[in-house]
């Protein structure tokens, strides 16, 4: 697999529009600009970049509330899938959340999205339960994955 010169940083402002894109390419029920500029706000979130040459190719993001970091979101630009930097956000989002003392990262993610389970798997998550009809476009169940930081 050829890796890419990346660099993972926060999110600004001036990423959003390019977010926004990536998001509505990968998702069926795409977070709106306005979601992303108010999670800028929130300071119980932290959403970061992967900057390849100025251009944005992908983002992550998660809330860290008391013990627990809450991956919200997390998608790649088509063109650069299968790099690593999927890989690399997920890696900064859990350094950060032990920065910040999480003791566990927790996500959802779709049955049918096998690639996203298998990177999940790979550093380090647990399938560890099921919300029914979690997804609204399709009644799909979400399956909860959770890693341990301790």
């Amino acid at each position: 697999m050829e890796n890419l010169p990346f660099i993972i940083r926060k999110m600004t402002e001036r990423d959003i529009d390019e977010v926004v894109r990536i998001e509505q390419e990968s998702f069926p029920v795409p977070w709106s600009k306005e979601a992303y500029l108010g999670e800028l706000k929130n300071n119980f979130a932290v959403y970061l970049v992967c900057d390849y040459e100025g251009e944005i190719a992908g983002y992550g993001g998660m809330w860290i509330v008391f013990e627990e970091a809450h991956i919200t979101n997390i998608a790649v630009d088509k063109r650069f899938r299968g790099k690593g930097m999927g890989r690399s956000l997920l890696e900064e989002l859990e350094r950060i959340a032990r920065e910040k003392n999480a003791l566990r990262i927790v996500l959802e993610v779709r049955p049918s999205n096998h690639v996203a389970r298998n990177l999940y798997k790979s550093v380090g998550f647990v399938e560890t339960s099921i919300r029914k009809g979690y997804y609204s476009n399709n009644g799909e169940d979400a399956i909860v994955m959770t890693k341990l930081l301790f």
